[in-house]
């Protein structure tokens, strides 16, 4: 499988000995939906700036296509769809002479598909003859998906690309995306909503503090945390005798009044050696919770026990 994106010990410093990345070194294959993940100030657009030659490194560097991202970046460039995290469009420019202007700069520029990008993101003709300083955020937002997709590149580099969109325009970009890879398409996402890739990624990685973390597939970076059991009992149980090495107890309930008990404990064993503590209970109900992608991020942001 192609490398589509490969760097080599990328690295920015900025002013003033501030970190943007350091020593960055990933690979996204040809096909895939590579989530970049991080909080705020993690280096996710400075990275992405980097790929697009908005920013020039400080050491390392990047390749595209096989091809180095700055000494052939023009060629490079007109195969790559482009959406920053805070975009507002030439707001001068009506709307249809900005995906016009935009268009031209790729050898590709297939109308018809520009028309299909249009339905999905419900954006009409009165909208397109509007000047986008008119445009909500949300419109502005959709008017630059648009222009990313339209010239159907080899790579899409997106950051944050559903910030201002509604939740229906959410799930319409999300199926884009998906159809956008079947076809072919690679796309490096840039978020901080952890559904979101959870939902469209293939792999992720996780970035802290300009360095990278981990880089994995969706279900093997879940499996990374400990999964979450909650158990209720018909009466009241001595919180002594449910300990065990199957699990870890986080909490118990024993309801007041009631004759009851409920516990919440996060599994460190086998599930056979948890059943067979368990059966020694009268056991109600018990739920087994596999960890969400925001478990695994906070596993991995977790910084002297905070």
């Amino acid at each position: 499988m192609n490398k589509i994106i490969e760097t080599f010990g990328l690295t920015k410093h900025y002013k003033g000995g501030v970190i943007g990345i350091e020593d960055l070194s990933l690979e996204v294959q040809e096909g895939e939906i590579y989530g970049f993940l991080g909080s705020n100030g993690a280096g996710k657009t400075t990275t992405i700036r980097l790929l697009v030659n908005l920013l020039f490194p400080t050491g390392g560097k990047a390749e595209i296509f096989g091809k180095d991202a700055v000494k052939r970046r023009l060629e490079i460039c007109k195969d790559i769809g482009y959406l920053p995290g805070s975009v507002r469009p030439h707001k001068n420019m009506t709307g249809e002479d900005f995906l016009s202007y935009m268009g031209k700069l790729s050898a590709n520029n297939d109308g018809e598909y520009r028309q299909y990008l249009l339905k999905k993101f419900a954006l009409r003709d009165k909208d397109l003859d509007r000047k986008i300083k008119e445009y909500s955020t949300g419109m502005a937002r959709k008017i630059a998906l648009v222009q990313a997709f339209q010239h159907k590149p080899r790579l899409l580099i997106m950051d944050e690309p559903t910030e201002g969109l509604d939740p229906v325009m959410q799930h319409t970009f999300y199926e884009l995306l998906k159809e956008y890879r079947d076809n072919g398409g690679t796309v490096f996402i840039s978020s901080h909503q952890l559904r979101e890739v959870e939902l469209v990624c293939d792999r992720a990685a996780i970035i802290r503090k300009g360095r990278l973390v981990d880089v994995e597939k969706i279900r093997d970076l879940m499996n990374h945390t400990t999964r979450t059991v909650n158990v209720s009992f018909k009466e009241k149980i001595d919180p002594t005798l449910l300990g065990s090495n199957a699990w870890e107890i986080i909490s118990v309930d024993e309801n007041g009044a009631a004759p009851e008990t409920t516990l919440t404990a996060r599994l460190t064993g086998d599930m056979d050696t948890l059943l067979k503590h368990l059966s020694r209970f009268p056991v109600r109900d018990m739920s087994l919770l596999n960890p969400s992608l925001q478990d695994v991020f906070l596993h991995y942001y977790e910084e002297d026990g905070k």
